[in-house]
């Protein structure tokens, strides 16, 4: 997607922002000591999970706003049904 001239994402400082994290799932299947308290944590319901649509829109509006990396996160995003699909779209932005 074409970036509109002018507009940018700029933080605070005034240093444009040009990276992005999605966390594509809050599932995790590793258990570590500085992130996963011993209780675990509780999962979000299946519905409030962006779909992949949901996520690829948000990243071309991202790429027209100049955003040129995305960093997916989780929970572990390799737990995600079909994250190589979701890569393969992202790739083709």
């Amino acid at each position: 997607m074409a970036r509109t001239p002018g507009t940018k994402l700029v933080s605070p400082p005034g240093r444009e922002i040009r990276y992005l994290r999605i966390s594509v799932t809050d599932l995790c299947n590793l258990r570590c000591i500085y992130c996963m308290p011993p209780e675990g944590v509780p999962l979000l319901p299946h519905n409030e999970i962006l779909t992949f649509e949901e996520i690829a829109l948000v990243a071309r509006r991202a790429a027209g706003l100049g955003i040129q990396h995305i960093r997916l996160t989780g929970g572990e995003p390799l737990v995600r049904k079909d994250i190589d699909k979701l890569v393969r779209m992202l790739a083709s932005i």
